[in-house]
């Protein structure tokens, strides 16, 4: 490693060369490149352990995106990238796997589907700081369905919402998820489903009205014992446009899973 002082000011690559700055250091890093020759990470019997590495991780990433897939009508309503958190639930999830070997572990998620309740899509406005008050709900597993009971809501009581917009609105998402099991030479993931309601637009000055909402996954998906059911909830702010057309303010709003079945 060295200290570029003066002559040419680079950063990233440059041929057999590589320049950085270290945080609080004013002077650039220059070293050359190092690392394993790619085949020898890909044959040599020294780097299993690497490779094992790799490919549990690329299962945790695939999960990860499933149960992010699995909610995507959520997704305008995140206020960070919440996909690394996902994935690294699920390498919690994964290293549970006591009985398979190093680089073959699964990810049940079935079985430890409960670590996913409250897993929420925001860090600045959560939701429990939006919604004061507690959502029944029931999940119906043998008719792919769920049951929201909204109670009565009143704005600057146990509603609050932002002043900055007018309208609001519920995401009501029921998704599945399979779990990601290794078989044969390789992880695989079953199928994905989900299904959204969106309530109607409501002033946000006014008090709601408690309402019952139910949603349904399609009847032709067939829910198997190694699938889990994700229940999810949003609040999503609007701005009214026209008199018929509401214009959804991205990142204006906060969701999060309720419930898994």
């Amino acid at each position: 490693m060295a200290i570029l002082k003066n002559g040419l000011e680079f950063s990233g690559g440059l041929g057999n060369l590589s320049a950085y700055r270290l945080p609080g250091m004013k002077q650039t890093i220059i070293r050359t490149k190092g690392g394993a020759d790619k085949k020898k990470i890909l044959k040599s019997p020294s780097f299993k352990l690497t490779r094992d590495n790799y490919t549990e991780f690329g299962a945790c990433a695939k999960m990860g995106g499933c149960i992010r897939r699995s909610m995507l009508a959520l997704a305008p309503l995140a206020d960070y990238n919440y996909t690394p958190m996902l994935n690294s639930l699920a390498k919690t999830i994964q290293l549970l796997d006591t009985e398979s070997p190093r680089g073959k572990r699964n990810v049940f998620l079935s079985q430890h589907k409960h670590l996913l309740t409250g897993f929420s899509l925001n860090r600045n406005t959560i939701f429990e700081s939006v919604v004061r008050h507690p959502m029944q709900f029931s999940i119906d597993r043998d008719h792919k369905q769920t049951h929201i009971q909204f109670p009565e809501l009143m704005p600057g009581v146990n509603l609050m919402l932002s002043k900055q917009y007018p309208l609001f609105r519920f995401i009501v998402n029921l998704g599945c998820v399979r779990d990601m099991c290794f078989i044969g030479k390789e992880y695989h993931a079953g199928n994905i489903a989900n299904s959204s309601v969106y309530t109607d637009w409501f002033h946000a000055s006014q008090l709601f009205q408690a309402m019952d909402v139910s949603v349904q996954l399609k009847d032709t998906f067939v829910i198997s014992d190694q699938m889990t059911i994700i229940l999810s909830l949003g609040i999503q702010m609007g701005i009214q446009i026209t008199d018929t057309l509401v214009n959804p303010v991205k990142y204006g709003g906060c969701a999060k899973i309720i419930g898994v079945a």
